[in-house]
Parts: C-alpha cells; structure tokens; sequence
C-alpha cells in the first residue's frame, strides 16, 4: 500500500506500528521473504510470533537483510495495550550491523507508537522509530535514522479502507503516502499505494483459507528493479 504502516493493525505490526499488536487474538506466527530478482544482495526474511496475554498484547520477531558482505539484523519485542479508544504501543530492538573487513556493530533502538478511533469509519496512527536517537557509529556521530509517521485509516464500509500517511526522516524529505485496500470477495483482499519521494507504486493481494492468510506484493524500483514480497500468516491457536 505504498509503504503505509502506521494505521495498520495486525498480525505484522511487530514490524511496524507495534501499537497495532492489540489487534491480534490468540497467538500467531508470520514468516516473509522479500526479494529483486537476481539480485540477492537485497534479499530480507523476516519472522516472527504474537500472543494475546491478559495484561496486553506480545510479540517477537526478527529480521535480516543482505549478504555475507553486507547485513543487518534485527531482534524485536514490542508490547501493546488498548486504553479505552486509543491502542499505546512500546518496541525494543537490538539493531545488529555486519560489513566485511570492519566488523559488527550492535545498537539498541526504542520505538513507540498509538492508535485512535476518532469515530468507527475513521482511526488515526502515529509511529516514532528511533527516539532514542541511537548512534551507529560514536566517532563519526552516524547516527540510525529517525523516523516519524502520522497516518489517517478511512473506512467507509468493511470492504473499503483508504490511508493517508506522511513520514519525515529528520535528516531526509517528507514522504506523502497513499493506500487502497479493497475486499473484493469473502476472504480474499486487494491492495494498492503510492509513495511520492521515491516515485514507486505497489500492488498486492492477500487470501485467508482456514487458519492461513497469504499475502503477496510487487513494489516498482527504478534503480534495480520490482520488489517482490511473499508473507505467510497461521492462527496457531483462537
């Protein structure tokens, strides 16, 4: 949906909005493998697991990107609780970097994130990624990116939900974002969105059968071509 994340709640906010984990029933696992043909060394997998509890909702996962050249790593926990009409959502990361000839190099990187049902056909998302301002490297001051994002979810009816996202990287441009998803059919949904800094459309789909959910998504990419992602979810218990 051309990158938006902020409004979303699912089974995947763990790697997004962790406020949206209070969306999740029961515990829950995801696997993804996002990939550009043929070019390997831009290959990310990531996994993780969600759990309902009766203080809030749970969740772990990890990521990784790149190769034995270049990677980074990440190991998330995030923990969501709804309040009345707002979901409040904290993560804790350990950010792992790995470049051939230098080394690693571990960070610590905090995330917090809420959601609000200003009226049942329409919620507002806020994600802050990195307000500890974590430095990657304390000789240079290279410091991991800080993320913010603010993003309206409308949905006029169950079928139809449109978002509206803005993103600023403190030291980067904004980003205007927007995003359709739409259920054509009973269990089967279709998505599309628009990034205007980068200029790259989006198109996916997203069918549950039973306990499973498959998504699928292409992401155009001038530089080195479409992004393909392949995500698979499975309701482990109710």
């Amino acid at each position: 949906m051309g990158g938006v994340s902020s409004a979303t709640a699912n089974e995947w906010s763990i790697f997004n909005n962790p406020a949206g984990l209070t969306a999740n029933n029961g515990i829950s696992g995801v696997i993804s493998y996002q990939t550009i043909f043929n070019f390997a060394p831009f290959n990310t997998v990531v996994t993780g697991v969600n759990a309902e509890t009766p203080w809030g909702n749970a969740a772990f996962g990890v990521y990784r990107f790149g190769d034995e050249i270049f990677s980074n790593q990440m190991a998330s926990l995030g923990f969501a609780k709804q309040i009345g009409i707002m979901a409040l959502g904290a993560k804790a990361n350990v950010l792992q970097y790995n470049i051939d000839g230098f080394g690693k190099r571990s960070i610590f990187v905090a995330e917090m994130g809420a959601l609000a049902e200003f009226t049942p056909e329409l919620n507002f998302g806020v994600h802050v990624y990195n307000f500890t301002q974590s430095v990657i490297a304390p000789e240079s001051q290279e410091r991991v990116p800080t993320i913010i994002r603010l993003a309206l979810n409308y949905h006029p009816d169950e079928n139809l939900n449109l978002f509206l996202e803005g993103e600023k990287d403190v030291e980067d441009d904004p980003d205007l974002r927007l995003g359709i998803a739409y259920s054509l059919i009973e269990n089967l949904w279709l998505r599309t969105g628009f990034s205007t800094l980068t200029n790259r459309h989006s198109f996916g789909a997203g069918f549950t059968f039973r306990k499973f959910t498959i998504d699928y998504a292409v992401r155009s990419n001038r530089s080195t071509g479409a992004t393909h992602n392949f995500g698979l979810t499975y309701q482990i218990k109710d």
